[in-house]
């Protein structure tokens, strides 16, 4: 069964349809002869949509955490996620281990009411791929004479160190492994070393385990090795 979590929070219903749109920047320029030329570009960044039920009564297939949420808790989540302007972890999770994780603002999202629906809301929404930004330092350089002839582009880069970082709600070993390694599928690796930790968070919220990381706890302090800040 699907279950959808936005920003740590899981969808009462799972959406029937997940739309992945890969977006490219690929330009066709016509050349002096007519002919046409395809200008490979670095690909843009991907959208994902689908349409959302929002119960406001507590239907038997509906799946809660927790106790029953109105509609009103979901559609004040989306609103902080827009005009706070977040990046926040989105998450489609395929059975019980096959999870996919994606880096996201909420682009648009669209809600419509009606009679017919018993006064359910249900709510388009539309989000965008993010990518950090990388620094850049640009550098005149100077040939034997001392003038000015080119500019050199190179990325500032971090030292890996330890670093202590305590968990806030809402986040996923796979995000804050996105963001001190630049690679989320390296998240293990913080399971790893902070596994004790994490169980024991877990057993002190009620649960009999993890699932090997998949449940972290607000201000549980991971020591993330080899980290970038």
């Amino acid at each position: 069964m699907y279950h959808f979590f936005i920003d740590g929070v899981l969808l009462p219903v799972p959406p029937s349809r997940l739309n992945i749109k890969i977006k490219n920047k690929n330009q066709t320029v016509t050349l002096s002869d007519s002919s046409e030329y395809n200008l490979l570009k670095s690909p843009g960044l991907s959208e994902i949509s689908f349409e959302c039920l929002l119960p406001n009564q507590n239907y038997p297939f509906c799946v809660y955490e927790n106790d029953f949420l109105s509609a009103d808790y979901y559609l004040s989540l989306f609103e902080r996620l827009k005009t706070g302007q977040r990046v926040f972890t989105f998450c489609v999770e395929r059975g019980e281990y096959a999870r996919s994780f994606f880096s996201c603002a909420l682009e648009d999202y669209t809600i419509t009411e009606s009679c017919d629906e018993a006064f359910d809301f249900k709510v388009n929404i539309r989000l965008k791929q993010h990518i950090p930004k990388k620094t850049v330092i640009i550098e005149s350089a100077a040939d034997s004479s001392g003038a000015r002839v080119a500019q050199v582009k190179r990325e500032v880069t971090a030292q890996p160190q330890d670093i202590g970082y305590k968990v806030k709600s809402g986040d996923t070993l796979w995000a804050i492994a996105k963001r001190y390694y630049g690679d989320g599928n390296r998240w293990p690796e913080i399971y790893s070393a902070n596994s004790a930790v994490i169980e024991n968070a877990a057993k002190q919220h009620q649960r009999a385990s993890s699932s090997n990381g998949w449940w972290i706890y607000p201000d549980t302090v991971l020591n993330i090795k080899g980290g970038i800040k």
